[in-house]
């Protein structure tokens, strides 16, 4: 049994908007799958090395990690947002000491949390 396939001709602007979205979709799915693996490993530390893991990831890490357990979370903070914002804009900006001690310690609570926690366990 065959089976005919039908092309059909599309402009260039919505085959490349098409691919555009098909390209994000697959970049966001790699980029959950990688930060799954990580907050997973800080779930899998004790309290006190959990906090100094979290206290020793370089920013772009740490941006990128508090960005996916922020939208795990489902809480809403203005100040995470602010910096998430602040970083996706200017990527290579550096964070001053009190945004970045903030943001480390939003990423150890929110690691913590229970919604994080159970959102974590739904994903498997």
């Amino acid at each position: 049994m065959t089976h005919k396939t039908k092309t059909m001709e599309v402009p260039v602007a919505i085959a490349d908007r098409v691919q555009a979205l098909i390209d994000a979709f697959e970049a966001k799915q790699k980029f959950n799958a990688e930060q799954k693996v990580i907050v997973n490993n800080f779930l899998a530390m004790d309290g006190l090395s959990c906090e100094m893991a979290v206290y020793s990831l370089p920013q772009a890490e740490l941006m990128d990690t508090l960005r996916f357990a922020y939208e795990l979370s489902g809480t809403n903070s203005k100040f995470v947002t602010s910096i998430l914002t602040l970083t996706r804009e200017n990527p290579k900006k550096v964070l001053s000491d009190a945004q970045r001690a903030s943001a480390k310690s939003l990423l150890f609570n929110l690691i913590n949390d229970p919604s994080v926690v159970s959102a974590m366990k739904e994903m498997d």
